[in-house]
Formats: C-alpha cells, sequence, structure tokens
C-alpha cells in the first residue's frame, strides 16, 4: 500500500505547547524476588511529538485540507519538528520569511504568494555509518553552532545532540542519541530544526474543531514513521 506523504508547513505550526520525546518502547517494569527491578525492550524506539495548536480562519482551512488528504491513519505527515528551545527557527530568518518563504533572489515568489521553504542547515564533514553515535559537522555561521539539547535530521531521521564538541576548525562534533539510522556522506545536509516523517494514532486526531470567532484550539500526537 502507497501512503501518501504530507508536508506540514512551517507556517502552520501556530503551537501554544510542545512536546518532543523519544519513545524508547520498553514493557512495564517488573519487580523480582531479590528486589531489582527488570525493564525489557522488545521495539525499536522512536520519536512522539505533541502539539497543541492555535489556528484561526485561513489557518483553520489550510490545516483541515491537509487532515483530509493525509486519510486518517494512512497519511504521513512530513513535519518540521518545532522546537525554539532548541533552534529558534523565526529568530534566525525572521518572521517575514518564515511566514511567507524566501523568495527567488529577484524578490519574487511563487504564483501561490509563498517562496522556498525557510531551511538552515550544516553540512556534514565526515561520513557515518548507521549505528554511529556521533557524527561531525561543519558550519562557519556562529547562530548555527550546534547546542547540547537541540534536536537535527539528516534524511528526515531525527537525533538528539547529547554532546557538542568544537574541533577548533569550524567543525563540531556532536553526540547523538538516537544512534544514526541512515548512513550520511560527507557534504550531506544536516537541518538545524529537524523535520521527521509521523503518523497519527487515529483518523480523527488533529481534526481543527473551531469556534464562533473561527479560532482552533486543537491537539496532536504524532509517532515516528519507522518503516520507510
Amino acid at each position: 500500500m502507497n501512503r501518501p506523504t504530507i508536508t506540514i508547513p512551517f507556517s502552520l505550526l501556530k503551537a501554544t505547547s510542545i512536546e518532543w520525546d523519544i519513545d524508547w518502547r520498553g514493557q512495564p517494569p517488573s519487580d523480582r524476588t531479590d528486589g531489582s527491578t527488570q525493564v525489557v525492550f522488545n521495539a525499536f524506539p522512536r520519536w512522539v511529538g505533541s502539539l497543541d495548536l492555535r489556528l484561526t480562519r485561513d489557518f483553520v482551512r489550510h490545516w483541515r485540507a491537509l487532515h483530509w488528504a493525509a486519510q486518517g491513519r494512512v497519511g504521513i505527515y512530513q513535519i518540521p519538528m518545532f522546537d525554539p528551545v532548541g533552534f529558534d527557527q523565526v529568530g534566525y530568518f525572521g518572521k517575514s520569511y518564515v511566514r511567507s518563504g524566501v523568495p527567488f533572489s529577484s524578490g519574487q515568489r511563487f504564483s501561490s504568494g509563498y517562496g522556498f521553504a525557510a531551511n538552515a542547515t550544516v553540512e556534514a564533514s565526515a561520513p557515518a555509518s548507521i549505528g554511529a553515535s556521533e557524527i561531525t559537522v561543519k558550519t562557519t555561521d556562529a547562530d548555527l553552532v550546534p547546542r547540547v539539547g537541540q534536536i537535527m535530521s539528516a534524511n528526515d531521521w531525527p537525533m538528539g545532540i547529547t554532546s557538542v564538541t568544537d574541533n577548533g576548525d569550524d567543525t563540531y562534533t556532536l553526540g547523538i542519541q538516537m544512534p544514526l539510522r541512515a548512513a550520511i556522506s560527507s557534504g550531506d545536509l544536516v537541518r538545524c530544526m529537524a523535520r521527521g516523517l509521523f503518523e497519527v494514532a487515529n483518523d480523527r486526531e488533529g481534526s481543527p474543531v473551531y469556534d464562533i470567532r473561527k479560532l482552533s484550539e486543537t491537539s496532536i500526537t504524532f509517532r515516528e514513521v519507522l518503516s520507510r
């Protein structure tokens, strides 16, 4: 079965509450007779997220169209993992670029009125194989130097940054969690604000109910798609 991929634009993520975390998918702990505790992990860990969204008029319509296009649990949402404490996309690009996209060099945008998606990246400076717990990236922009606790991604596989080592030559070695799930080559781009592929747990998840003010306050919970 081919699952449609629905790309969520950053401009729609008007979140009032944000949670991104790794679900380690362990079974509930059980106490042994000697007083120790046993925890069993029998599934691959995955990223999960929960967003409370506050949408008005045009944004309600746009979100509703994407909700319908996803066909409930069938669709895969390609989501920018909005996380301003990790990387402040709005602060880096400015509100107008985030809202309307980056224009062509001429200043023009597409006929829709939107430009290219604002996207900050650093470059992998060394290859890394699947299962690696470290990657090395390069940037000369001080505002893009990765920070501990940031969520980044390569090839739509998110990773949490657990350590940052400045190598002194504009490269930085990053400790990552989870271990790398797709190999990267030198020169590959690593997103400063992660993007991942997610699905919802039930067909009505994220349905944008709105009130007489045309204001919708909806919640949506995502879980990462591991089969690609």
